[in-house]
């Protein structure tokens, strides 16, 4: 094809009688004359309609003729064509429409109810009637939105345009895939699509004769641009079923083929595939392997640059690398996207250095051939050694029984990551006896060991995206629920022969605890537990030695959420145990998993005076499910597996082990007696995961499904139940918007469409069923009272054991685990439901979430322009700003901690979207302060591989400060971000009259001096603490001090402290904020 490519226009010109398009098996031809025709006079219909130059069109409709003339007929319009997956539900299209300021919807002759009840644009159908041969097609439209008349041209228009598409042109709008934050929308010009179809005749030597098969959807850019010449619009299945037609070229993109899978593919068709490489933001091709007259095809790769493309291979700093070196694959070239659409943020990362950067790593060989090694934020991370799923993805399909297969990142506690994987089977692999371990034997064949997957996952179908796509992000929540920490009951080491170790006290605690499942330990070591540290480090168990057991205590119980296994802590007699009582009841009131053992005075001193002597089981009785004590040595493991069992199950919460010192020093010579009283351990003592009575559910569904204005509640007990997959699936299937507490977030992502964090008080002001999912009608859901709640609310709890207060004030309560009730309530919903029908079809006609969404859109604007100033002196949203957009940089979402008035209020709203469960900690329902830093202790221990940032308000960090200090000595990656505003809430706040009466007084006591009860010290240099351990400290006082700051300890991941000066008159008192206090006047 030697004709210049400009525009869509001059796409579409050739020969009048060349046909265009074949449609599917005896479905006939379409001429180009034909298809020229059509596409003016469908154009010149849309500027009838209204539809003017940069008018956004929505195509929703399947691969058929109506679509290509839709699509073409935009274009050549001079409106934007923006096509979207017609299997989307409403709220996608909602979603998208509203993303994309679309001005008209066009669905095919069987129209689309999904899309024409978003309530979008207005809304034409097509129709394309084509009829025997040597007749004219003939073009129908129709308007399907009362108020709004479709008006179609005559077919006298022909093939001639009064104002012609120009190369400047924006002709398509496409989103990006979105798999690891909102999808970005992508402007492509017609001059985009022109170089991009250039280079696909250029590289595949295209002539007329040739004939395009298309098995791609149209709403993709793959399929948009591949059917260049002759779209197979429809096909039969298999289509055609007897033997294949001759091929000269199979050509495979999107993502990359496995080797066998290529090879199959060849061996089949009888032809060469030639594996390409393209992005929507590149209106497709970007590298190919060339047709085998110009050089080999080389499986494994995605060829090279072809036509007017440029690639290569940058460093952090945007330096191109040598061939053979990794780094990001970026790219250059006419067809490339000229930026994201209102999305600055995006375009400076995406475009920085002048290239346009794909996320993908890769190398170029000498001969500029281009092999990709995964996506840079997909990469496993095992212990610092980068895996490419691809790479394992390739030597999981060489084995025979393999038909798909997936690799990805499993969560791990002694590397952070591991490869786990996800198969397929065909019917030789359905045959084979021990699957799974054959699979691991082929694949280390091939591979190092540390590559070998340590999990494989047999399924029948493996998660894909609307777009067909495997998405590696959602394997986690489809094969290990939750991503958390193995369960109870499975072994820490296996490769520690137990029945080497002696046979004391210490060890009898140790192993009890390994076999439980337990990977870490906190605590403060002493009389008489100094050699219990040791002894759980020799059973392989990682031990946090703290500077004071409140926060070791914190840390354990933060430990035991994030990872569903109870956190264990550790503590000396007396003394330590009243220290430890404030984890304990911290981990009580927010229903965490916690077991405390604690050493104890000897049995035979008791009532004398002995050391530390405390009668430690009644002092923590009012803070814990659960407390023994081990009388004997052989009590030992029995007594620790009932406190685990208590622990765990039910409500989660605080149990207590006393082991006076003398059991703690005892040694058994018996070998058959510690057999014996192990074997209170030998199994697993995973909680059971209870499913609600299904009557309960039936009814669930019934009242939702009736509801006009539903609305789901998300607890940070559905996200220790680690109910993230049902919960998101329930979501989004039912269309359901959804609001989360603090630490509840990321279960639904925020950036879902359906939440209405940022509408919270309406959503709680209007609902009329709330489903409320591991969350307490407590102080933080307003008591589930008016006014802040509807008055006529219905409460529907989901929770594995709902008080009496809670359940008095439900219409319906659903006893049992989150994540099993939220997949029963799915199934519920579903029953009897016709495919394509909304599952609570009440808030589908009521508009209710679109009235959310409006809202949100309404508070995110108000709150981005009070974002966007920058204070001098800092304040808190300048600050938080800073924070947000540094963490928003990072690959994988950091584990945030929060505490102080100000501060803990301020980043609950502004440190967002949360993307990924578990990933938020703060002082939670007890509202404890100086959680802070053993928070961020626990989840650097148990997720090695990502950022932990805590900020704190300076009060709240000078409860735990000194931890700043275990941080360093175990090198955690951690940053500290102090908000230092020289005291309790900032500057005095006081009124004059009760500043001028505490003055009197002071000086009447002599000491006319004394500071504000809310004052520290001005200026206090909080970052030389982390400095005095070896850690890494900074004062700052500009926002563009702490972006650089900020910036470089997460990059370094070196333990760092921010000391942050923000103006003293930024916040407000505390109790202004929730009107805890009494009002003025008021008696309390």
């Amino acid at each position: 094809m030697s004709r210049p490519l400009t525009t869509l226009q001059s796409v579409l010109e050739g020969s009048d009688d060349a046909p265009a398009l074949l449609l599917g098996s005896g479905g006939g031809t379409l001429t180009r004359g034909q298809l020229r025709r059509l596409c003016c006079q469908f154009a010149a219909s849309l500027r009838a309609s209204g539809v003017q130059p940069g008018d956004v069109v929505t195509i929703a409709e399947p691969n058929t003729v109506e679509y290509v003339v839709a699509f073409l007929g935009t274009g050549l319009a001079r409106a934007v064509a923006a096509p979207l997956n017609q299997n989307y539900r409403q709220e996608e299209f909602q979603f998208y429409m509203e993303d994309a300021k679309s001005k008209l919807l066009v669905v095919g002759r069987d129209g689309n109810p999904a899309a024409e009840a978003a309530g979008g644009p207005p809304c034409l159908t097509l129709a394309v009637h084509l009829p025997a041969a040597g007749s004219e097609p003939r073009l129908e439209v129709q308007s399907k939105t009362q108020g709004w008349e479709a008006k179609l041209a005559g077919p006298e228009v022909g093939a001639t345009l009064q104002d012609p598409p120009q190369a400047g042109d924006e002709a398509l709008f496409l989103h990006t895939s979105g798999t690891t934050a909102r999808p970005k929308g992508v402007p492509l010009s017609q001059g985009n699509l022109a170089a991009s179809l250039s280079n696909i005749v250029q590289t595949y030597e295209f002539v007329p004769e040739d004939r395009s098969l298309l098995v791609m959807p149209l709403f993709h850019v793959h399929g948009l641009m591949a059917g260049l010449l002759i779209l197979l619009a429809r096909a039969d299945q298999d289509y055609p079923a007897a033997s294949p037609p001759p091929l000269r070229a199979i050509r495979s993109c999107s993502s990359a083929l496995a080797p066998a899978t290529l090879h199959k593919l060849e061996a089949t068709f009888k032809a060469p595939v030639l594996e390409a490489y393209a992005m929507t933001e590149a209106s497709h091709q970007m590298t190919s392997n060339p047709l085998p007259k110009h050089g080999d095809h080389r499986p494994g790769t995605v060829g090279k640059a072809q036509g007017s493309v440029q690639v290569a291979i940058l460093d952090e700093q945007c330096n191109v690398l040598p061939p053979g070196q990794i780094g990001e694959v970026c790219i250059r070239g006419p067809n490339v996207t000229a930026g994201y659409k209102d999305n600055p943020k995006a375009n400076e990362e995406a475009f920085a250095g002048g290239w346009f950067h794909t996320g993908d790593q890769g190398h170029l060989d000498a001969e500029g051939y281009l092999t990709l090694t995964g996506r840079i934020k997909e990469l496993i991370n095992r212990g610092g050694e980068k895996i490419s799923p691809i790479e394992v993805d390739g030597a999981l399909l060489a084995h025979p029984g393999v038909a798909e297969a997936v690799s990805f990142a499993a969560p791990d506690e002694k590397y952070g990551e591991v490869v786990a994987a996800a198969v397929v089977l065909n019917e030789e692999g359905k045959k084979m006896q021990n699957i799974e371990e054959d699979i691991q034997r082929v694949v280390g064949q091939r591979l190092s060991a540390f590559k070998v997957p340590k999990m494989v996952f047999v399924t029948d179908e493996l998660p894909k995206g609307p777009t067909g796509k495997i998405s590696r992000r959602f394997m986690v929540d489809a094969f290990i629920k939750g991503g958390g920490a193995p369960p109870a009951g499975s072994q820490a080491t296996p490769s520690i022969d137990f029945s080497k170790q002696p046979n004391e006290g210490y060890f009898l605690v140790a192993r009890s605890l390994a076999k439980l499942g337990v990977r870490h330990m906190f605590g403060v070591i002493g009389i008489p537990v100094t050699q219990l540290a040791s002894a759980v480090q020799a059973c392989g168990i990682r031990f946090i030695s703290c500077r004071n057991e409140q926060a070791a205590g914190y840390a354990a119980a933060a430990a035991g959420f994030l990872t569903g296994v109870p956190g264990v802590l550790l503590t000396v007699s007396g003394p330590g145990v009243v220290h430890g009582i404030a984890g304990l009841s911290n981990a009580q009131v927010n229903c965490w998993p916690l077991v405390m053992i604690s050493g104890s005075c000897e049995q035979n001193e008791v009532g004398k005076g002995a050391f530390q002597e405390c009668d430690q089981l009644a002092a923590v009785a009012g803070h814990v499910k659960w407390a023994g004590q081990a009388a004997q040595a052989t009590d030992i493991p029995g007594v620790i597996a009932e406190a685990f069992q208590a622990a765990a199950s039910s409500r989660p919460g605080a149990a207590y082990v006393d082991i006076p010192s003398n059991i703690l020093m005892s040694s058994l010579d018996d070998r058959a007696a510690v057999q014996q009283a192990e074997a209170a351990v030998a199994g697993p003592l995973c909680p059971p995961r209870p499913a609600p009575a299904s009557a309960d559910v039936a009814a669930a569904a019934e009242l939702l499904r009736g509801a006009q204005r539903p609305l789901l509640v998300v607890g940070k007990g559905a996200g220790y139940a680690q109910a993230e997959g049902p919960l998101r699936a329930l979501a989004e299937a039912a269309g359901l918007p959804f609001l989360a507490t603090a630490m509840g977030r990321g279960v639904v992502p925020d950036d879902s469409p359906l939440c209405a964090n940022a509408a919270r008080s309406m959503a709680l002001g209007q609902a009329d069923v709330a489903l409320v999912v591991g969350a307490r009608l407590n102080w933080q859901l307003h008591f589930g009272e008016p006014p802040r709640w509807s008055s006529g609310v219905k409460f529907v709890l989901l929770d594995v054991e709902p008080s009496d207060q809670d359940a008095a004030k439900a219409a319906l309560v659903l006893r049992g685990d989150a994540g099993t009730g939220a997949t029963a309530l799915l199934a519920a919903l579903r029953q009897g439901q016709p495919a394509g029908t909304p599952l609570l079809p009440g808030a589908a006609a009521s508009g209710w979430l679109a009235g959310l969404q409006g809202k949100v859109v309404g508070a995110r604007e108000k709150l981005a322009a009070k974002m966007a100033r920058t204070a001098f002196p800092l304040d808190y949203q300048t600050t938080l700003r800073v924070v947000r957009d540094e963490l928003n940089r990072l690959p994988k979402p950091a584990v945030v901690v929060s505490e102080g008035a100000n501060t803990m209020d301020n980043a609950r709203v502004l440190l967002e979207p949360v993307i990924a469960p578990r990933s938020r900690l703060d002082a939670g329902t007890w509202g404890t302060m100086g959680v802070g830093p053993g928070y961020a202790i626990a989840a650097a221990v148990v997720s090695p591989d990502r950022n932990v940032v805590a900020v704190e308000g300076d009060s709240a960090f000078g409860f735990s400060g000194m931890e700043c200090e275990t941080i360093c000595r175990y090198n955690l990656p951690v940053c500290i971000v102090v908000m230092n505003n020289g005291g309790i809430y900032g500057g005095d706040r006081r009124e004059q009259q009760l500043r001028e009466l505490a003055a009197a007084g002071l000086a009447a006591a002599g000491v006319p001096s004394d500071p504000a009860p809310t004052d520290f010290v001005p200026q206090s240099k909080y970052h030389l603490m982390m400095e005095a351990f070896g850690g890494k400290g900074v004062a700052v006082a500009t926002a563009d001090e702490l972006q650089a700051a900020l910036r470089q300890a997460l990059e370094s991941r070196r333990p760092t402290l921010i000391n942050v000066a923000i103006d003293p008159q930024a916040g407000v008192e505390s109790g202004n904020v929730h009107a805890f206090n009494a009002p003025k006047g008021g008696s309390g």
